[in-house]
């Protein structure tokens, strides 16, 4: 069994290529940079070297020989640059769309993300109840737009799924170092108090939902995917941050104020013309500051989606690896 990777590289690549590996997988992962390379051949996959946004005869002839694609790859960033968004999330996805089902991929697994349906409060969705409508910020929103060409390629010999991860949390995890930062430097702050639920998936169990996708003949569908708990912020994020042996403390800062700040950024950065990442983003008070959950039956139900390891588990592995 051969596979294709795209973000190999990355948290969520580097946590899933072994996995698949161990399952009896060969992989083949796309590797745009010299760093790149290094990584993904070191995890044990072969080195596609090509540009994910100008992808040659190279991948071409990688897919020849693969029977499936995980595209992980993504641009993910509460700057207010719009420039990487559409090539990467939405152009780039669907151009390797189109080769895999060219060159006889029977599967094609699609990373998306849970923000990708529109609305806030957001409270034990699930994928039926999702409103159709696209969200508001880059990110998501491009991503919503890629997913919507990978259901819609869906055919009996192209079989396409996507999986709508939550917030992804495990060790190393690169998307956490501003709030390491904060808490360090003591500008951490509990946005409404930190007590409304988070949907969450630890990595490993975000592997243990591809290989379900892998497996299963279900396609053209879409599955938000998680831990399968309902814990708060303020439960979730002090738990990560004790086993890296820092204490978030207590303080707060109301929902309200923060939504006005996030705005007041938000509107000085594209009066300007800023590219950079403000300090608080209309995005982060949707994902942090309210509540976001989501209900994964239907992965459950339907792709036979388990959890590869609890919350406990994840937190005692987080421990050990800050010891370490």
């Amino acid at each position: 069994m051969r596979i294709f990777v795209t973000g190999g590289s990355g948290f969520v690549g580097q946590n899933v290529i072994p996995v698949l590996i161990d399952e009896g997988y060969e992989v083949l992962a796309l590797a745009r940079s010299l760093g790149a390379k290094k990584k993904v051949e070191a995890l044990g996959a072969i080195a596609v070297e090509d540009n994910l946004t100008a992808l040659t005869e190279v991948t071409i002839q990688s897919l020849r020989t693969c029977d499936y694609v995980l595209h992980a790859a993504a641009h993910m960033d509460f700057a207010y640059d719009p420039r990487p968004y559409y090539p990467l999330n939405v152009e780039a996805t669907q151009s390797l769309l189109s080769l895999a089902k060219k060159e006889g991929i029977k599967r094609f697994i699609y990373i998306s993300a849970a923000p990708v349906v529109p609305g806030s409060p957001i409270r034990n969705l699930t994928e039926a109840k999702a409103l159709p409508q696209l969200p508001r910020d880059l990110y998501p929103k491009t991503k919503a737009i890629a997913e919507r060409a990978v259901l819609a390629a869906n055919s009996r010999n192209f079989q396409t799924v996507s999986l709508r991860p939550p917030a992804i949390w495990g060790p190393n995890n690169p998307h956490y170092e501003d709030l390491l930062t904060h808490v360090k430097d003591g500008t951490w702050r509990w946005i409404g108090g930190g007590n409304h639920v988070l949907s969450t998936i630890h990595v490993l169990n975000l592997a243990n939902a591809i290989l379900a996708a892998l497996r299963s003949s279900k396609g053209g569908e879409a599955y938000f995917v998680t831990d399968g708990d309902r814990r708060t912020v303020r439960q979730t994020f002090t738990a990560i941050l004790e086993a890296e042996g820092l204490d978030p403390g207590k303080k707060e800062l109301p929902r309200a104020i923060a939504v006005i700040v996030a705005h007041l950024f938000g509107g000085i950065w594209k009066l300007l013309g800023l590219k950079s990442r403000p300090p608080v983003a209309p995005l982060m008070i949707r994902l942090m500051g309210t509540e976001f959950s989501v209900s994964d039956q239907k992965a459950r139900k339907e792709l036979l989606y388990q959890n590869a390891i609890s919350f406990e588990e994840g937190i005692a592995a987080l421990t050990i690896n800050s010891l370490n």
